[in-house]
């Protein structure tokens, strides 16, 4: 490849820093990184990088495709990119103006936002009408989909208390409860280790989930372990996730890879291995019901429902 050659595919890939800024992100949630895709794919229509649907679809391709394996365990970006690649590819073939495509491909982005504000809005009015007036719940990370339910559950003056993890090895859980307490709800912090203890005393556990397969859900290490202590001392586990995050193995499959290791011991250590799962698949037979956009499910009616493929 000449150098001239090369300068023109790094013009035209300049977003593959961007998406190794999200591969790398291990803080933030599902749904905040899922505007982040949004927000690189808009810049991707707006930079207008290509001269017909030709090139749209090839360049775009691209991006698609390193977008979707940045967070292969994240259902949002399969889900928002192949959207667009969808609204490509129903362009006709004999459309050549350029602006008319770019117009078309924006609007359905803002199309996509409007629909996360609408989703967001029914996930946290469904969530808050589990939270009753003295219950005690446990979550673990930081879903903002739980936080949104929460904050609404505060909102209609309900008086609950939460227990949240800190979540190792990011301690996303500690930031979580100083979020909680600072709007005025009762928190407490411990440790991923109190939890068999703490989920006890609990009414109801609730986590976010960042995909939905046919059998399981996908969500931050110690998740499971969560479900499962639930289960054995017969509290209610819950979990808030959009239909957006339904992605089937068969589409896509889920693989799972230590990484940023030094997040829990920085030396090496002869005949040490350090393993750092950020994510772990969690079977839906642990969960008691799903909420959705669409309203609170036992999760038997939702797989039905939403996981009939």
């Amino acid at each position: 490849m000449s150098k001239k050659d090369e300068l023109q595919k790094e013009q035209e890939e300049y977003w593959r820093e961007e998406v190794e800024q999200l591969r790398v992100d291990s803080i933030h949630s599902s749904s905040e990184l899922g505007t982040e895709v949004l927000n690189i794919i808009e810049r991707f229509v707006q930079k207008q990088l290509y001269r017909n649907r030709t090139e749209l679809f090839q360049s775009y391709s691209k991006l698609m495709n390193a977008l979707v394996r940045s967070k292969p365990l994240m259902a949002l970006f399969y889900t928002y990119s192949h959207r667009i690649f969808d609204r490509i590819d129903s362009l006709p073939k004999e459309e050549r103006d350029i602006q008319k495509i770019k117009k078309f491909l924006l609007e359905e982005l803002q199309t996509i936002r409007s629909e996360i504000i609408t989703h967001q809005k029914a996930l946290s009015k469904f969530s808050a009408r589990l939270i009753m007036d003295q219950y005690l719940v446990l979550t673990h990370s930081a879903s903002k989909a739980v936080e949104a339910a929460f904050l609404e559950a505060k909102k209609r003056k309900k008086h609950f208390r939460v227990i949240c993890t800190e979540s190792r090895p990011q301690h996303e859980g500690t930031q979580f409860a100083l979020r909680l307490a600072r709007a005025g709800i009762k928190t407490t912090l411990i440790t991923d280790a109190e939890m068999c203890e703490a989920i006890q005393k609990c009414n109801f556990v609730i986590t976010g989930a960042d995909r939905i397969t046919e059998t399981s859900f996908i969500n931050k290490t110690g998740t499971y372990t969560a479900a499962i202590l639930a289960k054995e001392f017969h509290i209610p586990f819950y979990i808030i996730a959009g239909t957006t995050k339904i992605l089937p193995k068969r589409t896509y499959p889920a693989k799972f890879v230590s990484s940023h290791e030094f997040q829990i011991y920085d030396k090496k250590v002869t005949n040490l291995t350090i393993e750092n799962f950020y994510f772990e698949e969690i079977p839906l037979s642990l969960v008691h019901k799903i909420i959705c956009e669409n309203g609170i499910f036992e999760t038997e009616e939702f797989s039905e429902r939403y996981l009939n493929f």
